[in-house]
């Protein structure tokens, strides 16, 4: 066990490493949804619901982890990340079975996490215990809304996108409180990820925060482009 907890070599992007999570984690979530198929509703809503568990457990494992090494500190560990709230959320939003949320979050996790898979904030690769939840919670929390579209016959409207175009806003400006209050970086608002990211290619502060706001309209409505032109349907919840 001390062995998660030990420096390991550091973590580059567009290596090895960073492919081999995506692909085991992908492949887990695609045999999901395969074998999901001859499932009845019923049964596709649990297996909805225990996968939205896994990013859950991610966030609490990684704060008991950073607890029992001594660095758990209020201005990088709370699960106000956006990632990671939503991860927080998405458990009782599947359960109670609440369509607008569902839709709203499907947005948010789509354009805001899938960044974090292509350019990853990390510092250790493996065996540091970082490393393995870092993946287990993006790749999981990217595949739960594909999951969800396929086998619960969700459909996100432009409504839904709108709706979550504006939470997002709402989040950043409350984070932007929290983060002058106790001097943290959630969602990023006062600097980019030490590690690198694809906000580097948007500027410095606060311009990238400008720039991020056009790419995301960008990037909802691309999120959106595949139900265009499906007709609303009633959900199998």
């Amino acid at each position: 066990m001390e062995l998660l907890f030990q420096p390991a070599q550091a973590y580059k992007n567009f290596t090895f490493d960073h492919y081999l999570p995506i692909a085991l984690l992908s492949s887990f979530f695609i045999l999901t949804i395969w074998i999901s198929q001859r499932y009845d509703e019923e049964k596709k809503h649990k297996i909805a619901f225990y996968i939205s568990l896994i990013p859950f457990m991610a966030v609490v494992t990684r704060m008991m982890c950073t607890s029992y090494e001594g660095i758990f500190s209020i201005q990088e560990e709370l699960p106000l990340h956006l990632c990671r709230l939503i991860a927080m959320v998405l458990p009782v939003v599947i359960w109670l079975k609440n369509i607008k949320w569902l839709n709203t979050l499907y947005f948010l996790i789509i354009v805001g996490t899938l960044q974090a898979v292509i350019t990853a904030d990390l510092q250790y690769t493996m065996p540091h215990y970082s490393y393995f939840i870092y993946w287990i919670f993006h790749v999981s929390l990217v595949w739960i809304p594909v999951y969800i579209v396929l086998r619960l016959n969700i459909t996100p409207s432009i409504r839904d996108m709108i709706r979550a175009f504006i939470a997002g806003n709402i989040y950043l400006f409350f984070t932007l409180i929290i983060n002058f209050l106790i001097g943290s970086n959630y969602f990023y608002t006062r600097h980019k990820p030490p590690g690198g990211s694809l906000l580097d290619l948007f500027g410095p502060w606060p311009w990238y925060i400008l720039v991020v706001e056009a790419v995301a309209i960008v990037l909802f409505i691309l999120a959106y482009l595949p139900f265009y032109k499906k007709e609303n349907r009633q959900s199998t919840f």
